[in-house]
């Protein structure tokens, strides 16, 4: 059985002394479009036949409940292995359902089935990737991806000065490694996009400049797989698809 990674204490650090994670509760211009951007992504993603999903690695609970007011209907659980995000997000969104468990320990993980299995911004903290989304097609036969985008050199870089990066174990993976694991975990990537230009944690006015060209820098194909943010890929397992 793998051992939770250090970063799992980090992330209990971070609810302790901020009261959320530090890109959710008094976050930052940055990390606030950042993540509405992510956001943005999902609910385009879910399709009008979903009608529940589960929150792999759903942290504080915060973009878990977003989802859940974007669309009232969906039946959404959502799972962390840090003890103390869980706790913190069942006391702030009560009529969700969340629980402690590890996506690298299956007998911790929902014995259910959900239409779409959300996984945001989780690979990059844990051990073994590739097991993490075998486990993932157990769950659900479509699965939904938000990784920082390996492919940029920037990101590789700020990967290894910034001490909040260091501090939680962050690693990106370009997309032709995430695509290869989904493939080996029997799965076809649907579709793939890279979205986003604003950084985690970036200074507020430049952080204002690039959001507001942003959308016109999303449509240029080469400048945004090798400087946008984050990758999207949506994959169905391949006995699933209709």
């Amino acid at each position: 059985m793998p051992e939770l990674k250090k970063n799992v204490a980090v992330f209990d650090n971070d609810v302790r002394d901020n009261s959320g994670y530090r890109y959710t509760t008094n976050a930052a211009y940055s990390s606030i479009v950042a993540n509405r951007r992510m956001t943005q992504a999902t609910l385009r993603w879910l399709g009008n036949g979903v009608t529940s999903v589960v929150d792999v690695g759903c942290g504080d609970g915060t973009y878990t409940d977003l989802i859940q007011r974007a669309r009232p209907g969906l039946r959404v659980t959502g799972f962390d292995p840090a003890v103390g995000a869980v706790s913190l997000a069942r006391t702030r969104y009560p009529g969700l359902e969340f629980f402690v468990a590890d996506i690298l320990r299956p007998e911790t993980c929902p014995q259910a089935r959900f239409d779409l299995v959300i996984v945001r911004g989780v690979l990059h903290h844990l051990t073994d990737q590739a097991a993490a989304i075998r486990a993932c097609a157990r769950l659900g036969d479509r699965i939904l991806i938000i990784e920082p985008n390996g492919n940029n050199p920037v990101l590789k870089i700020i990967e290894k000065v910034s001490p909040y990066h260091r501090e939680h174990e962050e690693q990106s993976f370009g997309s032709a490694k995430l695509s290869r694991w989904c493939r080996e975990a029997g799965l076809e990537v649907e579709g793939i996009e890279f979205i986003g230009f604003v950084p985690m944690f970036f200074p507020t006015f430049p952080a204002k400049v690039i959001h507001f060209v942003q959308p016109m820098l999303e449509k240029v194909p080469l400048l945004a797989r090798f400087l946008g943010a984050q990758i999207v890929l949506v994959c169905r397992r391949r006995e699933a698809k209709s």
